[in-house]
């Protein structure tokens, strides 16, 4: 009789550490859909190998109260962004080392993200009145990597 008494209660503790787990998963990743994100600086358009690139800047933002570091649901970390100018793809930006932590209700920024531009696309901005660096004429599309998940997170 013992022995079901306690394969009754691990059965238990298994199924409530199961349910509180999914809770928490589902906690974060309110973090991840509620992310924003902005251009804070776009600077530095250079030509170099024969591409064109520009250096921006984004600011996380995380208005949850949720922290998303290493001892609660791991890192964010950027794979990709692609920044778009009034509407239309200019340029793309991989990153494989772009990891951090965002904790609840705060901010961080990334620096110096380098973004190879299409050239053709940058032609037909030129020709169409050019590029600025007006914040508000840029938009990006980011793809992130956290709770062993992939997202996309627009601005």
């Amino acid at each position: 009789m013992e022995g079901k008494t306690i394969l009754k209660v691990l059965g238990g503790a298994a199924v409530v550490s199961t349910l509180f787990a999914f809770k928490k998963k589902n906690d974060f990743s309110k973090v991840i859909e509620q992310m924003t994100m902005d251009i804070r600086n776009v600077r530095k358009m250079r030509l170099s190998n024969g591409k064109l690139y520009l250096d921006i800047d984004i600011g996380f933002h995380n208005p949850t109260t949720y922290d998303m570091n290493i001892f609660t649901a791991g890192m964010i970390k950027v794979k990709q962004i692609k920044l778009m100018y009034k509407g239309v793809l200019i340029g793309n930006a991989f990153s494989s080392k772009t990891e951090f932590e965002l904790p609840a209700k705060s901010n961080y920024l990334v620096t110096d993200i380098q973004v190879e531009l299409l050239f053709l696309n940058i032609v037909d901005q030129f020709l169409k009145g050019g590029l600025d660096t007006n914040v508000d004429n840029y938009q990006i599309h980011t793809i992130v990597e956290a709770l062993g998940k992939t997202w996309v997170v627009e601005q």
